[in-house]
């Protein structure tokens, strides 16, 4: 019996480690910060879009437990008229990459600072499940996405924690307002 106090003991402890693993990354020069398990390395890449063209991106990525973490922002302060045609247009392209399991508005940041997007969970043709949240702030277009390979744990808590953990507020007080529940009211006022 006592083997199994120490490994269940030893399990705990582990669990807690994992989940003390997760700290706030702020990247101001992009103008945001995120929860992650893993720290994000800064890097390149490209989006194209019929609507877009061609875009550099800046992309932060990191990978822990076979799960791939990114965030990827696209620039567009320079086509503030046609925001609302290239965002849609990144949720379609989205779309595309397999069976759409979810695609459902997603919000963060609490009061009067609220800002709403698109949450969209997709299976690809090689069984890998993708969840991304788009979101638009300032000019630019921000697609968080957590990759679970086919092989990997698809009832894994931290996509979803990641990917609804970007915030626009750098100074914290946001993350304060998250963990206080009472601050949360639905639109009819409860």
């Amino acid at each position: 019996m006592r083997p199994i106090g120490f490994m269940t003991a030893a399990l705990l402890i582990m669990a807690s480690s994992a989940q003390a693993a997760w700290q706030v990354y702020i990247f101001r020069d992009q103008g945001f910060s995120i929860e992650s398990p893993v720290p994000l390395v800064k890097g390149t890449g490209a989006y194209r879009g019929a609507v877009a063209g061609r875009h550099a991106t800046i992309a932060y990525t990191g990978e822990l437990e076979n799960i791939q973490y990114k965030v990827s922002i696209v620039d567009f302060s320079n086509r503030a008229p046609e925001a609302v045609n290239l965002y849609l247009e990144m949720e379609f392209l989205t779309s595309l990459a397999g069976k759409v399991l979810a695609n459902e508005s997603v919000g963060i940041e609490p009061g009067k600072d609220r800002r709403y997007g698109r949450q969209l969970v997709v299976e690809t043709k090689e069984g890998a499940l993708v969840r991304t949240v788009l979101m638009y702030n300032q000019g630019k277009i921000y697609a968080v996405e957590a990759t679970i390979p086919p092989s990997g744990n698809k009832d894994s808590f931290s996509p979803a924690r990641f990917v609804e953990s970007i915030l626009f507020d750098l100074e914290g007080a946001a993350r304060e307002r998250d963990a206080d529940p009472r601050n949360y009211t639905t639109p009819d006022g409860r």
